[in-house]
């Protein structure tokens, strides 16, 4: 997790001609099971730091070095809020309800 300085490689590795990628070798359980296994590990960071600890240096960090842990989980709360308007679409699509 690169907040406690560590690399975490190429973060959209999942990633093919801009789109999101799933190998078709890979399974719905692997994909949870990795799913979980990272928020599990991203509750334990949560729970062992203050919202106002900065992260460590390293490698992928904006100019401005290091974000608070506070900030980097608005930031995921943003993100989140963002695609789930695209499940809403997605959603509609697959079964012409609306809302509720």
């Amino acid at each position: 997790m690169r907040f406690e300085g560590r690399c975490v490689g190429d973060p959209w590795a999942e990633h093919r001609d801009g789109r999101w990628y799933v190998a078709g070798d890979e399974t719905l359980q692997e994909l949870l099971a990795a799913l979980h296994a990272q928020a599990a590990r991203s509750r334990a960071v949560v729970e062992s730091h203050d919202l106002a600890d900065v992260g460590l240096p390293g490698e992928g960090w904006s100019a401005d070095g290091p974000a608070s842990l506070e900030r980097i989980l608005f930031h995921l709360l943003q993100e989140y809020a963002r695609h789930l308007g695209h499940l809403d679409i997605v959603s509609e699509l697959a079964d012409g309800q609306i809302g509720e």
